[in-house]
């Protein structure tokens, strides 16, 4: 059957499901896509915005919509029997997640999100891993801003390491402008869910399931670092980073290893602060968390105020229009290789170096979306290069040989070699 739409953005009535149709729509203004969610109203919303005059005198695009709960399967099967691709921005995805992966596999419909969330992502592949691939449908998470740039840089030091590379350190900078920042409720909700359940998830159980095998020790693994150290190349104090993007890398990995047969990468990652202060502050909010989300009351009053109990780093208002022009990133791959191979191709065997930069725009918003949209584009476009048979896979090892880092580069997300030594 052949579908009416290339791609439906489900939960485009959100926050970051409004740029994703926006930045759809600047990128390919003739893009065969529609709009969906659980709110018809809103969706009309969001649709009237987008067909309003643009101020050169031509029209907006009309969108079609479709309405569909995340807990009705009729209605996810009428939506879903319409298109290729399925972008699914409604999250918590532990909450809301599931139902969409289900009915994209009962359906034939290749499948994208921007969660962050390990348990979610890992889960998924465990149950569904089989399915997918008995049907040829490819089920990508963690295709937002940050994991699949995290994902993606290490698929581009692997090749400049033609193999050779042992370890790598990551360091995630974003760059806030005169206003400062504050991210959307929807993201605090997800963080809140993932650290007051982290002791209930048996993620290690989640994880056995999926990696069965131990992957060859590394016998230069990255350097042992504190709760809080400095580097100097950045000029930031860095703190370990908490996303997925440690998660999904681990799978990438897993996959080249037993798969490709090649060499498995170590990672760390990072987030760094320019200001002690601030670094400071931000590992106490954790801290505090860690403490106050074992009481459920507090729980409760923790996951229903975003803004009074972040100190106004989230908000469910988000981030104004000005704060996320003014913001953009900066995510460090700090890559070495120790061992006796030959890295140079020649005769000699050193130590090699290399510090590679990805930059980009506002990563809440703009670069999030950017970054789906470009997967959601290579499962059409670049259909036979990736993986065969389908599954639930990570990011990295799903799109490397595809287009992605060209159309990641359209939307100015770049990736570039700063720095390489040998020793």
């Amino acid at each position: 059957m052949t579908q009416k739409y290339d791609v439906i953005i489900y939960g485009a009535t959100g926050f970051t499901g409004s740029y994703i149709v926006e930045n759809f729509l600047k990128n390919n203004e003739n893009a065969n896509i529609a709009i969906a969610g659980r709110n018809e109203f809103r969706l009309l919303e969001v649709r009237n915005k987008f067909a309003q005059s643009k101020g050169d005198g031509k029209s907006g695009k009309i969108l079609p919509f479709i309405v569909a709960d995340c807990f009705d399967d009729e209605a996810l099967d009428r939506m879903l029997s319409h298109t290729k691709v399925v972008i699914n921005a409604i999250g918590p995805y532990r909450l809301y997640g599931e139902q969409v992966v289900k009915a994209a596999i009962r359906n034939s419909v290749h499948y994208v999100d921007i969660c962050g969330e390990p348990y979610f992502l890992e889960k998924m592949q465990m149950i569904y891993d089989e399915d997918a691939k008995a049907k040829g449908v490819y089920i990508v998470g963690a295709c937002g801003w940050d994991s699949i740039i995290c994902d993606l840089g290490i698929v581009k030091m692997k090749q400049i390491f033609n193999g050779s590379l042992d370890f790598i350190e990551t360091f995630t900078q974003i760059n806030f402008g005169s206003e400062g920042y504050s991210i959307n409720g929807g993201t605090y909700r997800s963080l809140i869910l993932g650290l007051s359940n982290a002791r209930t998830d048996e993620l290690g159980k989640i994880r056995r399931a999926i990696m069965p095998e131990k992957l060859p020790k590394n016998e230069f693994p990255p350097p042992k670092r504190g709760r809080m150290f400095y580097n100097d190349y950045i000029n930031s104090w860095c703190i370990p980073f908490l996303g997925s993007d440690k998660s999904v890398v681990m799978r990438t990995q897993y996959s080249d290893y037993f798969c490709n047969k090649q060499r498995p990468v170590t990672i760390n990652t990072y987030y760094g602060i320019q200001s002690l202060l601030n670094a400071l502050l931000l590992l106490l909010w954790f801290f505090l968390l860690d403490i106050f989300l074992r009481c459920d009351k507090l729980k409760t009053l923790i996951y229903r105020n975003p803004k009074f109990c972040s100190f106004n780093m989230f908000s469910d208002d988000g981030p104004t229009v000005k704060q996320i022009k003014e913001t953009t990133f900066s995510y460090w791959f700090f890559g070495e290789c120790r061992h006796d191979d030959t890295v140079d191709g020649g005769e000699n065997r050193r130590h090699k170096k290399v510090i590679l930069r990805c930059n980009g725009p506002d990563p809440g918003y703009q670069a999030t979306s950017a970054c789906v949209i470009a997967a959601s584009t290579v499962i059409i476009k670049d259909f036979d290069l990736l993986p065969k048979g389908g599954g639930v896979l990570s990011p990295g090892y799903a799109f490397k040989n595809t287009s992605i880092f060209k159309l990641l580069k359209d939307f100015s997300i770049s990736y570039d070699v700063i720095e390489e030594t040998f020793q």
